[in-house]
């Protein structure tokens, strides 16, 4: 059975709770108006009205949520106008009698989205002049294909997280290709070696779909860079993490279905008071929230969330059936950023998460990033460390922390120059980049220096990772003004969860890197082999 069916046939398990669910409601809603029992009926009523207005097309049942939406608004008018139970009763038994005549589905429980296949390579060279770039671009760990012509690609090529580089000649056939292959995903990154820099030649090619540009002969590191750059910017939806707070456990367990899909992790919740400890251990990069949840306020929720300092960035998207704009208005007012109106297809929903996610962590990146490597700045790298720390000491996980130093860094800036050294500390950046998980947080500590911080992971497997990078970055050729160059890093390791306090951890892994630099330098040494650490030693780079 596919993912895809899978999928649906969860879906369609769903809707079958929900109607079940609702001609109970709606049935006991009814017992109670002919029992006369006036008693909180019509604000239970009005909340269940409200509740299946948002939620009922989601399922398959435009029908019932838009009478439902008519009846919650009429219901609201006539309680406006002070109208005693009695003048209401009548009415409002025939609009509850209508809406459990619309409980058939209509259609399929919203639009399922189709589960991404796994990645076949990352890079897509098209031309014969760029096989000397494919070449090189390979030395850098791009799993790429190189076609002389984009046409007759294997079926099932195509993934979303392509990029395609291609050559002038190559490009319509090019851009081609990627519209027919993408369908209803999103298109591919697009990049095309062009001589043209003149603003009508560039906006034609912005005018044709390509995202970038680059020269040939190609400066490769650079290239690599900027490939790296956009291959995680189209990663980005694959890492989002979305907490949603809905007190509707169909609907919240639909949307979780429905973002799993497409990628995206999300973490539900049901009752609002485990919110601010579900925030501090998920770290979501969006908080999706209704507005309506007796006897909680979305609203004064999220006020209550600004209280918090590291929350304040923290983007708040009310999900709710309010249709009145100036009640919108209000809500945002209170502290959140967007408002999405309820009900909202499966597919509209992945891609609005997706853009609000990936515009939260570009600026994310923005306060997080060094501006020369594009890692965790220091403060974000503790950040992590110290996060890890909590979470591998709680659930007894194994976690390891690293700390990099290039050797002899002083010698390599005063001999070939800073921008020499730049590129050393770039190409380093990149190899970490490429050789780490997802799940790793990678951070330039200062300087020369980097620390990466490893869940799940063992010594020797940290041992092993670390060996083939010192060996594969040691056989790395500079260019300098004058001659070419090589350099050296070397690595101290340290198990996170033996330490009491994260800040002890970074350090055990500052002396093992010392005393890797005392042996030698290009290599690794793990805290735990030193039986007796040289604590006040100090070795320059």
């Amino acid at each position: 059975m596919s993912e895809t069916t899978q999928l649906n046939q969860q879906l369609v398990m769903l809707r079958e709770r929900f109607i079940s669910r609702t001609a109970g409601e709606l049935t006991a809603i009814l017992n109670r108006l002919d029992a006369q029992q006036q008693d909180d009926l019509l604000q239970d009523c009005q909340q269940l009205l409200h509740r299946l207005a948002g939620s009922s097309g989601t399922f398959g049942l435009r029908t019932l949520g838009e009478q439902a939406a008519l009846a919650e608004q009429w219901l609201k008018q006539q309680q406006a106008a002070g109208l005693p139970f009695t003048a209401l009763q009548a009415k409002l038994r025939e609009q509850l009698l209508q809406l459990t005549q619309h409980l058939t589905p209509e259609e399929m429980p919203g639009t399922a989205v189709t589960v991404p296949a796994q990645a076949q390579c990352e890079l897509l060279v098209a031309g014969h002049e760029l096989a000397a770039l494919a070449e090189a671009l390979s030395h850098y760990g791009f799993k790429l294909h190189h076609v002389n012509e984009c046409t007759n690609l294997p079926a099932g090529f195509w993934h979303p997280q392509l990029m395609i580089l291609t050559s002038a000649g190559q490009l319509a056939a090019a851009i081609s290709w990627n519209k027919d292959s993408a369908g209803d995903a999103q298109t591919a990154t697009l990049l095309c070696a062009t001589t043209e820099t003149r603003f009508e030649q560039q906006y034609q090619l912005a005018e044709q779909g390509v995202d970038g540009v680059f020269t040939l002969p190609a400066d490769v590191p650079e290239l690599a860079e900027h490939i790296e750059r956009l291959r995680s910017e189209h990663q980005q939806i694959s890492k989002a993490r979305v907490l949603l707070l809905d007190d509707d456990e169909a609907l919240a367990e639909h949307y979780r279905l429905v973002l799993a899909a497409a990628g995206i992790q999300t973490k539900v919740l049901i009752q609002p008071d485990t919110l601010m400890a579900a925030l501090t251990e998920f770290r979501p990069d969006i908080l999706l929230m209704d507005i309506h949840m007796p006897p909680w306020s979305g609203t004064i929720i999220a006020r209550m969330v600004r209280f918090h300092p590291q929350w304040l960035s923290l983007p708040i998207i009310y999900l709710s059936s309010e249709q009145d704009q100036d009640r919108q208005l209000n809500a945002l007012a209170q502290g959140a950023d967007e408002f999405i109106c309820k009900p909202i297809s499966d597919a509209r929903l992945v891609r609005t998460v997706g853009i609000l996610c990936r515009r939260a962590r570009q600026l994310s990146r923005l306060v997080s990033s060094d501006g020369l490597t594009g890692l965790l700045n220091h403060p974000h790298i503790k950040q992590a460390l110290i996060h890890e720390h909590g979470i591998s000491r709680r659930l007894g996980h194994q976690a390891m922390v690293a700390m990099l130093d290039l050797d002899h860094f002083k010698a390599v800036n005063d001999t070939h120059g800073h921008a020499s050294g730049d590129q050393v500390i770039r190409t380093l950046a990149h190899l970490l980049k490429r050789r780490l998980r997802n799940t790793d947080s990678l951070g330039r500590y200062g300087g020369e220096e980097f620390v990466v911080v490893l869940p799940g992971c063992d010594a020797g497997k940290a041992r092993a990772l670390f060996q083939k990078l010192c060996q594969d970055f040691a056989e790395l050729d500079f260019h300098g003004p004058c001659h070419t160059f090589r350099v050296t890093v070397s690595i101290g390791l340290a198990a996170l969860n033996e330490f009491d306090h994260a800040d002890q951890a970074l350090y055990a892994a500052d002396t093992a890197l010392y005393a890797q630099k005392q042996r030698g330098r290009n290599g690794v040494t793990d805290y735990a082999e030193l039986s007796s650490p040289a604590t006040d030693t100090q070795v320059t780079d």
